[in-house]
Formats: structure tokens, C-alpha cells, sequence
């Protein structure tokens, strides 16, 4: 029985690398781009035995991951109706007696996905989404944000993942465990170690405004911060209200921009001062304070609430002004619409109930990454996109052919 192939610019087939039509090459996966990545990741099993090579177990997972399936039984029901094409790109594994490139099945890939170091499948996957990354680091806004995987749990309690990624769509930087015992500020480090962020501006809420973490961010990453300040911090926050006070009685906003949606007006003021001006500014290298005021109203002007928000960075306001501070900030909320809040919608992350080995880190790896293929390539109807690949998994080969 022959089987065709679609043609790929760029990549060659699997099958051909290893001098043989169906020979021991088509286990080995294309050497380039996604595919190369994935074949860096180290195989935990013992060779004796083993059927399906790591590439194609990591790349059948995440096309069905792109097809919407939610854990490994899923994979393994979407990998069944795989069309060949996609199978042969994957690296899969020719039956000889049935003709056919074979994907591997949901046990398979329980087994192995299970038993993967989540720690290096992050660090090989951040690291290649990070040489894709539009622009230079210096042009950078990286936002770090914690996720608790709810469904996912041991004797240690619930599973804390901590991330770094791009404001602009969202791509995924790199992620870490968070250790049973500690907590996210504990893992700054860790997680930007492997990161050349050298001009970004790095955006975290007010539990990483802490002085080492301010410190390391300037002096070791050379890179700046914009931190929000809160009751954590309670001299940082009496000596910002104070400033607060003054900034909005002394005059008209900085930069104000208004969104209309749903009936309603949200304005948002923004106010800016050189940190040498507030008393009680002890953060290290602060440069700038922002103050940012959201005002609801009714579109008939009917005021409905206030709130405020106050931020401290270490740039200064002739590299970030009041428009980019409030940009910022409001794009740093705008991180678990982004990500988190798709991985739950798309995938019900937090429904989905996993206890064993490394498996929920591996999926949320997964899901980070296919979030960023799609990203990258523009969609941004993701849902919609992801029912559009399940329904025909062709539709993911631009994706997994970079």
C-alpha cells in the first residue's frame, strides 16, 4: 500500500533521513524548527522495547493538544484519526504490515508524557519560543504571573506554576514549578536565569515588590521593572497614597484614555512623578511613580465606582511615559485573559483532575506552547480556531511545520 505525503517547504521527510523509505529514519522526526526541539528533550525510557520515539509521542501530543484534546485519553482518540500526512511529519511509526504511519495510543502517551523532567521540557520550549519572539529583548514588556493548577494535586497540596510571558500575544518566555513550601517570589530567579531580557521591562503584581527582586532585575538581568504597590509593602504604600493625594489635587491627568463597552464608560487617569519626589520611596532604582484612577460611569455620566492603582518603576520618563505606564499596567492584568484564563477555557485546566508524576505540568507546557503557535500566527479567535483544527487536524500543519 503507498502512502502520499504532503508537501512541506523547508523540511524533509522523516522517512528519507535515515537513507530508507520506511527505515529507522522515520522515527527520528524532521530535523529543524518545532520538531528538532522537541527531539532535544531526553527520552526517560529504556530503549529496549520502545515503539514510538520521543519526537513523535511530543509531536502527536501537541497536534492533538492544537485539535483540543484535554488530557491523554483525549490525545489518544484524536491521535487515532490522525491523517498520514501528519503522522509521517511527526516522525511516527511506519507499520509495515498494515502500511501506515501508527500513532501512539492514549496509554502511550500517559505513559510517557507522565514520565517526562517537566523542568526541561519547560526549559527546551521557552527557550525556542523565545528565538521566535517578535523584536529585541530591550523591546520586551514581560509580564510574571502565577497560575494554581487546581485539578492537579499531591500530598503537597494544589500545583503552582509560575510564568513568564510577552504582553504582546501572549507568548510564552519560560515556566517553573513553584516548590511545595515556598511561594512565586522565591522563583523569580529561577525562572529568568535562563532569559537574556537585557532593555525589557519586566511587569509584576504587588507581591514581587520586594527589594531582591527589584535588585535583580536592575542590576543582574539589566532590565527594569514597573511593580504594583500594596499592603504587602505597608511604609511603601502609606509613603505612595501620600503622593497619591497630591499628584491628583495638583492638576489635570497625565494621560487619560476612555474604553466604551457594554453601556458603559471606563475612563482611566493617569499621573506620574519622579520617585525623588515621594518621601518614603525604598525600592531599589525606583525612578518613576504611576498613578492610575478608573472611573465607571453609566453612559448617561451616572457615576458607578472608582478605583485606583499605584505603580512604581525603575524606568525613567524619558523612556516610559505616563500613556506607557498606563499601557503597561493595564496590559499586565490583561496577561491571565491572555493565557490562564484561555488554558481554562479552551482546555478546562482546572477541571481537569491529574495527580500522577509530571503529567499536569507536561499538559500546561503543552497548552503554553500550543497557545503561542497559534499566537505567533496571528489567530485570535483561539476557541474558535482550535474546534476549526479538531475538526480537521490539516489545519494545524502551518502551525507544526516552523
Amino acid at each position: 500500500m503507498s502512502v502520499s505525503h504532503a508537501v512541506v517547504p523547508g523540511i524533509e521527510s522523516p522517512a528519507l533521513e535515515g537513507g530508507t523509505e520506511h527505515g529507522r529514519g522515520a522515527d527520528t522526526g524532521p530535523a529543524q524548527g518545532l520538531l528538532a526541539m522537541l527531539a532535544q528533550v531526553s527520552d526517560p525510557r529504556d530503549p529496549r522495547g520502545v515503539r514510538h520515539s520521543l519526537t513523535a509521542v511530543l509531536a502527536v501530543a501537541v497536534i492533538t493538544t492544537l485539535s483540543g484534546a484535554k488530557n491523554h485519553r483525549e490525545m489518544g482518540d484524536h491521535a487515532d484519526d490522525l491523517p498520514q500526512d501528519l503522522l509521517w511529519l511527526a516522525g511516527a511509526r511506519f507499520c509495515p504490515s498494515h502500511g501506515r504511519y501508527r500513532a501512539p495510543s492514549g496509554s502511550t502517551l500517559y505513559r510517557v508524557l507522565t514520565s517526562l523532567d517537566a523542568a526541561e521540557l519547560d526549559l527546551r520550549v521557552g527557550t525556542w519560543l523565545r528565538e521566535f519572539a517578535a523584536g529585541s529583548p530591550a523591546e520586551w514588556v514581560v509580564a510574571l504571573d502565577g497560575k494554581v493548577l487546581r485539578g492537579a494535586w499531591d500530598e503537597n497540596g494544589m500545583l503552582t506554576l509560575f510564568s513568564a510571558m510577552l504582553h504582546t500575544h501572549g507568548t510564552m518566555l519560560g515556566q517553573v514549578a513553584v516548590p511545595a513550601g515556598t511561594n512565586e517570589i522565591t522563583q523569580v530567579e529561577p525562572l529568568l536565569a535562563p532569559m537574556d531580557l537585557r532593555g525589557a521591562l519586566i511587569t509584576a503584581d504587588a507581591a514581587h515588590t520586594q527589594d531582591d527582586t527589584a535588585r535583580h532585575i536592575v542590576e543582574d538581568k539589566q532590565a527594569d521593572y514597573l511593580l504594583t504597590i500594596k499592603g504587602n509593602r505597608p511604609n511603601l504604600l502609606k509613603a505612595a497614597i501620600a503622593a497619591r493625594t497630591a499628584l491628583i489635587t495638583s492638576g489635570p491627568a497625565h494621560h487619560v484614555t476612555q474604553q466604551h463597552a457594554r453601556g458603559r464608560i471606563n475612563t482611566w487617569s493617569t499621573w506620574t512623578c519622579g520617585a525623588t519626589a515621594v518621601d518614603g520611596l525604598d525600592l531599589p532604582h525606583a525612578a518613576q511613580l504611576g498613578v492610575i484612577r478608573r472611573d465607571v460611569t453609566e453612559a448617561t455620566g451616572q457615576p458607578l465606582r472608582k478605583e485606583f492603582a499605584i505603580v512604581v518603576t525603575s524606568r525613567a520618563a524619558d523612556r516610559l511615559d505616563a500613556a506607557g505606564i498606563d499601557r503597561h499596567t493595564r496590559g499586565h492584568w490583561g496577561v491571565e485573559n491572555l493565557e490562564h484564563r484561555c488554558r481554562d477555557t479552551v482546555w478546562d485546566e482546572d477541571d481537569r483532575q491529574a495527580y500522577l508524576g509530571s503529567g499536569p505540568q507536561v499538559l500546561a507546557t503543552l497548552r503554553n506552547l500550543a497557545l503561542s503557535l497559534l499566537r505567533r500566527s496571528g489567530v485570535t479567535e483561539i476557541t474558535r480556531t482550535v474546534q476549526k483544527i479538531g475538526r480537521n487536524p490539516m489545519r494545524a500543519l502551518h502551525l507544526i511545520a516552523t
